[in-house]
């Protein structure tokens, strides 16, 4: 594909209007935009879902920021592209694993990268971080060996080559060509249990290892007992979590036994301590599917086979895979779309998968609330509110979920007792929060010698704490605290150097540590994964303040404008930050309500074209389609609802930004408390159509950029007139009453 200039100059009325030069960039052989055709070329939604996108790092330069750093690997979007369920138990996700070691901690997360030559085995819990991957089962052939060797020198171990070309996955199934041994492999998985099929060659020595050293985190104890022919089970201790397994085969074995500190003793039925493993081998004919049904339990061996007799009780993989798909198709016809290239298409819809795989992704609703509320029904969403446990305090970003807590009650999802809720997070904020807190309050911003880390970020996170506080205080009828919390929340202001502009370091004693860099990045001190520059756009709870700290919206603009066309060139890069346009990082995921800020401005048309822009070229379709960390789908759920139209800046309200819809059409379905559907509409939406002239909201005329959660009503629609140019003055009105 040819270079094309996505964005220029622009002539309104005779005026030359300079806007920021962005490019569209071919990439790894297609772009998320290529080939828009109007309807669909797949016949089911289900067909859509690629959960190979992300497993591979994302290599251009231009968005890269100058990684990798050195020694280091870019990061892919650790993703596992193994089979799960929505809603699975803990971690499970049955899937491909090619190596724990390297340096740079989540370089790789979830244990699998696509540029890498093999592959080490499949285990059945598989994370994003790497905490999580465990219960390594190796179909081979031939001698047993007991480690998997180095990715390196895989020779040297159990490792096998991969044919990349029959590799594959989609909604609940993963599949896989071992080279070396000539061995398909195949997954799927239900919610407590994994299920492998391994179809051999003609083998007098097929073998299925079960190694239970090799893991994350590192296992502290482990055992194995082989029950009979067919069985076998044991535990596997990891920190603090023990997991308990239970392994049934569909054929008896020929011969098995068990190794330890890498002796093998054939014929043993157990062993215990670290590192162990087992092994159980079998006789083949050519294209002999050996099956492995794998039930797991975090209580007790009991739990692990009583999950396995009740999700898989016989040996029937295309039925249990078959009810893997089933389980998502529901989730993914919420959203009909018509119009959108296959790569958009394919984006979405993996979005949508990744971004509502349900408990395991335990950030909800930090993240994506937007999406998940369409994605997932009320009842879902409702038990989620009733269990959450929402916190003053958040870390080392600073916030904690308060905000989230506070949209939903907004939002209509009010079944907990709020107001032992708010008297909850009230004792937290005036006693809680452990240094932090206590700094925090004391200062009013935490002193760079107070000895916390990240300690501009987490004292702009705790304001905006408060401000959601404040928010729940007024819900409460509690006026006085609100006033309290509401003036305690401009707390941010107190890092503010006007002289620099900048959210700065300030000591104990109110002096400034100067001068500053705000390009150079921060790992983890001054600011955590970010620098002066993202921090300044880090408060989403009091945008007229923030831009009150300007002086006046045109100084504010003329910042943003700096901030996504500036060129970003540290000393030294930092491995999360990337998606890189101008300085704005799109690949970390405290950054991604920056490019809707302009719609606060009166500048709406701006918002618009970046986000057409990070649509079209930092999202794709192909295995390096993600840049950066997935972090539980909230990279990809950001383009699930910017595809829509709009995204939410600030959790702790029920209003969403508007962007630039990428559909002509989606209707979505809202759920069985309310049943019936809503319409979005972009008329005549393509590559080069992608400004709203106007818009309408149920029907009535929509000037504002944004719109309420509590307008997405049966029977009503979100109409945009799309055109080639900017109208700047849509977007400057007041929102529908």
């Amino acid at each position: 594909m040819k270079r094309r200039e996505f964005i220029k100059n622009v002539s309104i009325a005779g005026a030359a209007i300079a806007l920021p030069s962005f490019s569209l960039n071919s990439c790894c052989g297609q772009t998320a935009a290529a080939g828009r055709v109007a309807g669909t070329v797949r016949t089911r939604l289900v067909d859509y879902v690629n959960p190979m996108i992300g497993t591979a790092p994302l290599t251009d330069k231009e968005y890269v920021g100058n990684n990798p750093v050195p020694g280091e690997q870019i990061y892919t979007g650790t993703v596992n592209p193994g089979a799960m369920v929505p809603d699975p138990n803990g971690y499970v996700c049955v899937g491909p694993v090619t190596g724990f070691d390297g340096r740079g901690g989540h370089m790789r997360g979830s244990g699998y990268r696509f540029d890498d030559t093999t592959i080490m085995g499949f285990t059945q819990l598989n994370g994003e971080y790497s905490d999580v991957n465990r219960l390594l089962f190796m179909p081979t052939v031939g001698p047993i060996k007991t480690s998997p060797g180095s990715r390196s020198d895989p020779g040297q171990g159990y490792r096998s080559e991969r044919d990349t070309l029959r590799e594959k996955a989609s909604a609940g199934y993963y599949t896989v060509f071992l080279t070396t041994y000539g061995i398909k492999v195949e997954l799927t998985a239900t919610k407590n249990c994994g299920f492998h099929r391994y179809t051999f060659p003609a083998s007098q020595q097929a073998n299925v290892l079960i190694d239970l050293a090799n893991c994350r985190p590192n296992a502290s104890d482990a055992s194995v007992s082989i029950i009979d022919k067919r069985t076998l089970q044991g535990t596997q201790k990891c920190g603090r979590e023990t997991i308990y397994f239970r392994a049934v085969f569909n054929k008896d074995f020929s011969s098995c036994g068990t190794w330890k500190n890498e002796e093998i003793s054939q014929n043993s039925t157990s062993a215990t301590g670290t590192p162990l493993g087992a092994y159980v081998t079998f006789t083949t004919t050519a294209g002999e599917a050996i099956l492995v049904k794998v039930g797991t339990s975090t209580s007790s061996q009991s739990e692990a086979e009583a999950n396995l007799a009740h999700e898989i009780p016989g040996m029937d993989f295309d039925a249990v895979m078959q009810q893997a798909e089933a389980l998502w198709i529901p989730i993914l016809n919420r959203f009909t779309i018509e119009g959108g290239s296959d790569g958009e298409l394919t984006n979405f819809y993996t979005g949508v998968y990744r971004m509502a795989a349900g408990p395991k992704y335990s950030w909800f609703p930090s993240y994506n609330l937007e999406g998940m509320i369409l994605a997932r029904d009320a009842n879902w969403v409702s038990q989620r509110v009733a269990n959450m446990r929402a916190t003053w305090g958040g870390g080392y970003w600073g916030p904690g979920n308060v905000s989230g807590l506070v949209g939903l009650y907004k939002m209509g999802f009010r079944n907990f007792n709020v107001n032992a809720a708010y008297q909850r997070l009230h004792d937290n904020a005036m006693n809680g929060g452990g240094a932090a807190g206590a700094a925090y309050r004391k200062y009013g911003y935490i002193p760079a010698d107070s000895g916390v880390a990240d300690y501009v970020n987490r004292s702009i996170g705790l304001a905006y704490d408060d401000h959601a506080l404040a928010e729940l205080a007024k819900i409460v009828g509690n006026n006085g605290d609100y006033n309290y919390f509401l003036e305690r929340s401009k707390s941010y202001t107190n890092l503010y150097n006007a002289s620099v502009g900048f959210f700065c370091p300030r000591r104990a004693d109110g002096s400034w540590i100067l001068p500053l860099d705000p390009i150079e990045p921060h790992a983890e001190d001054v600011y955590r994964e970010g620098n002066a520059w993202n921090y300044l756009w880090f408060q989403s709870g009091d945008i007229p303040g923030l831009i009150g700290l300007f002086g006046n919206v045109d100084h504010f603009i003329a910042k943003l404008d700096t901030f996504f066309t500036a060129k970003y060139n540290p000393r030294v890069p930092l491995r999360d930050l990337t998606g890189v346009i101008g300085l704005y990082f799109h690949g970390n995921e405290q950054y991604r309500h920056i490019p809707y800020l302009y719609n606060y401005a009166g500048q709406a048309w701006k918002t618009q074209a970046l986000v057409r822009k990070i649509q079209t070229v930092l999202y794709r379709p192909v295995p390096a389609g993600l840049c950066g960390m997935d972090d539980f789908g909230d990279l990809e759920g950001w383009y699930v609802t910017s595809a829509l139209g709009y995204h939410q800046v600030d959790l702790g309200s029920e209003d969403f930004e508007i962007g630039s819809p990428l559909f002509p059409k989606v209707t979505l379905a809202l759920d069985e408390a309310n049943p019936g559907t809503f319409i979005i509409l972009a008329k005549n939406v393509s590559d080069t159509n992608l400004y709203i002239q106007s818009a309408t909201l149920n029907g009535k005329p929509l000037d504002a950029p944004r719109f309420r959660q509590s307008d997405i009503i049966p029977g009503g629609s979100l109409v945009f007139e799309m055109g080639p140019v900017p109208n700047m003055k849509w977007g400057t009105g007041q929102p529908v009453k």
